[in-house]
């Protein structure tokens, strides 16, 4: 429903444009008909209208046609009935989009929120939670590059001729067809890559010199102040950067990194500090520590279950206490 000041910009809109007036009259006149047509309209009838209002479209005037009341009326309502529908949305919806929208697709994800997107080139995307992906609307036509804020698991599909990319705060990662998850939330003092399959090429931001190149269940991880001192292809570049082997999963293809995609909830011999923004993005709340972690690892498996189970799971190992208020934890 529009208010009073709404519909009176919307009039104003309108009036100032005489195809858009017509198309408001003739929309106003088929609300206003009946759908009941009487069997002797024929096609020819239907037809011989839509060229009446093509023809009329494209004059000056705005009169005549929508506003004689007879069974003229009954054939232009079957004919919108046909084609106008179509016809006029696509008018308006091809109209020029506004400039801070133009060309951009951004798809976003709430704390406590997944989601998994098709991209126009074929490439799968799950986008976990508190994740900001934008790519441009013309993706995939000459070229094929994606903006991350967050979390994401690609599948890309292969295309030897158009690079992915990938570009976070920290990094850029270059891949032609392979599947790989990237970790880079900006509250975070590290992003991480993993590669599953594949071949993927990563340049930091502040040194566009050195190339660290990934090959299957190869973890990198940089702290977002990383800077690289000598060769990027040693398995340990600096102590901000650093390259892992992950544990290659023969019966199944999901690591650790990417037990997000299945829903469910893995640490291993993480400290509490760390897994806190896990938590909050999961189950969407803020969570407060008053207690001294005294340097505890937790491990840990959760599939649906709730933030009350996983507390008390991780309250045995670490001897704290907590309480849930609303949508804010105090562990003390």
């Amino acid at each position: 429903m529009l208010n009073l000041e709404e519909q009176s910009e919307l009039s104003a809109f309108i009036e100032a444009d005489t195809d858009k007036l017509l198309v408001s009259e003739g929309v106003d006149e088929i609300f206003a008909a009946t759908l009941s047509f009487q069997k002797d309209i024929s096609v020819d009838s239907v037809n011989e209208a839509l060229n009446q209002w093509h023809q009329k479209k494209n004059k000056p005037s705005i009169h005549s046609v929508f506003t004689k009341k007879s069974r003229t009326l009954r054939i232009w309502t079957a004919a919108a009935s046909v084609a106008l529908i179509v016809g006029l949305t696509a008018y308006f919806l091809f109209q020029p989009e506004p400039i801070d929208h133009l060309n951009k697709k951004v798809v976003a994800t709430k704390k406590g929120t997944k989601t998994n997107i098709v991209l126009p080139d074929g490439t799968k995307v799950w986008i976990n939670a508190d994740t900001k992906l934008t790519y441009d609307l013309a993706f995939g036509k000459q070229s094929r590059e994606v903006q991350l804020v967050g979390e994401a698991f690609f599948d890309v599909k292969k295309d030897s001729t158009r690079p992915f990319i990938v570009h976070t705060s920290t990094y850029d990662i270059r891949v032609l067809g392979t599947a790989f998850n990237v970790r880079a939330y900006p509250g975070e003092t590290n992003s991480q890559t993993t590669l599953l399959r594949g071949r993927v090429e990563v340049v930091l931001k502040n040194n566009h010199q050195d190339k660290i190149i990934l090959k299957p269940n190869d973890k990198l991880v940089v702290q977002n102040n990383a800077t690289t001192n000598g060769s990027a292809k040693s398995t340990k570049v600096a102590s901000e950067v650093e390259l892992t082997t992950i544990a290659d999963k023969k019966k199944d293809s999901t690591v650790l990194e990417t037990e997000w995609t299945k829903n469910r909830l893995v640490f291993e011999q993480e400290k509490i500090e760390n897994l806190l923004p896990v938590l909050e993005r999961w189950y969407n709340v803020t969570i407060e520590l008053r207690h001294s972690s005294d340097g505890i690892l937790y491990n840990g498996v959760f599939e649906n279950d709730s933030l009350e189970d996983v507390l008390s799971s991780l309250k045995e190992v670490g001897g704290f206490n907590y309480r849930i208020e609303k949508n804010k934890v105090i562990i003390y």
